[in-house]
């Protein structure tokens, strides 16, 4: 049986001049890994937009940029984005919430980052380096630590429950951040820079040791804004970022890239 979905992330809204994804779709279901915009009101439009565009439903899943401006209580913030998006049409706000369709699960988390991304990379000075970045406390550039380790542990747990449901024949994971360094260790714009531990979540690999019946087909994220799409271990690894219009590192021409899952 094939399974298929568009996979979109990273529009970062607020730095292009407009947004219309009208006929745009090749499929009934989307697959949106974070980093849609700063500003929820924004956000919301966005949503909705996209949820008009597919009848199947939008799986949504939070980036680190829709928590910008909130970066000092992130509990909150997350209670706030939820109440937010919540009541819109044909969306679907993944964390905490397995969406089951004919046979495939769809499982996500935002994933943040421990600092640690790169074991040679010093983890305290990758805090203090993001500290000062974004003019945030120690303490709220240490919540994202704990955010992380929560995320991993969702994952894991989750992933081992599935293994005993029925209707599942197949899991889509997504993340905004990276599950795995393997994945960017060739980008020489990254490597050993402070930005590289911030880049993923190494941890969330973690719950590939408890897919014992081998169900994990695709892993989709966003986050980095170049292309990725490699095998590792049978499973597809893969991202389609708009990324940033005020950057290099951004598509211009952006289309959903169409992901068939065959189970």
């Amino acid at each position: 049986m094939t399974f298929a979905f568009d996979l979109i992330s990273d529009l970062h809204i607020n730095t292009w001049d407009s947004f219309d994804w009208t006929g745009q779709a090749t499929s009934p279901y989307c697959v949106v890994a974070g980093d849609v915009c700063r500003d929820r009101t924004t956000l919301v439009e966005t949503l909705t937009h996209l949820g008009e565009c597919y009848p199947g439903g939008v799986f949504y899943i939070d980036g680190n940029d829709e928590h910008s401006y909130y970066l000092e209580d992130l509990g909150n913030s997350y209670k706030e984005l939820y109440n937010k998006i919540k009541n819109i049409p044909n969306v679907v706000y993944l964390q905490d919430n397995v969406v089951v369709i004919n046979g495939v699960a769809f499982l996500a988390t935002n994933g943040w980052w421990c600092y640690d991304f790169d074991s040679n990379l010093e983890l305290d000075q990758t805090v203090e380096w993001y500290r000062a970045k974004n003019n945030i406390s120690f303490d709220a550039a240490m919540s994202i630590n704990g955010v992380a380790y929560h995320d991993a542990a969702y994952f894991i747990n989750s992933v081992s429950k599935l293994q005993t449901h029925q209707e599942v024949k197949a899991i889509v994971l997504i993340s905004h951040t990276l599950p795995a360094a393997r994945l960017i260790d060739h980008d020489i714009e990254l490597v050993d820079t402070w930005r590289f531990n911030c880049m993923g979540n190494r941890h969330l690999e973690e719950v590939l040791e408890e897919d014992t019946e081998h169900n994990i087909k695709t892993w989709c994220f966003g986050h980095y804004h170049k292309s990725v799409d490699r095998d590792f271990g049978g499973i597809r690894y893969v991202n389609n970022c708009r990324g940033r219009g005020d950057t290099d590192y951004c598509q211009s021409t952006y289309y959903p890239k169409r992901i068939e899952i065959d189970f």
